[in-house]
């Protein structure tokens, strides 16, 4: 682990467009392994406290139930 902090997270759109962040998170896929069903994954945070943290997990599982992903499904 490094001693770097992020100070800001930029994403560029299809259209030449960009906008910067001062807090948030950005998620890496570095491995996808489709046979095993696995992946790699590296967060990098901007400025996030523990406290923000807790909020960033409820809002994706809250996101994950709107787009119906813990319905019951048939195997």
């Amino acid at each position: 682990m490094d001693n770097r902090n992020i100070t800001s997270i930029t994403v560029n759109y299809d259209n030449g467009d960009s906008e910067s962040f001062n807090k948030g998170i950005a998620i890496n896929f570095e491995k996808i392994d489709n046979e095993d069903r696995t992946v790699k994954v590296c967060y990098h945070m901007c400025d996030i406290k523990g406290c923000e943290l807790e909020m960033v997990v409820e809002s994706i599982i809250s996101l994950a139930n709107k787009i119906g992903m813990f319905e019951d499904k048939e195997n």
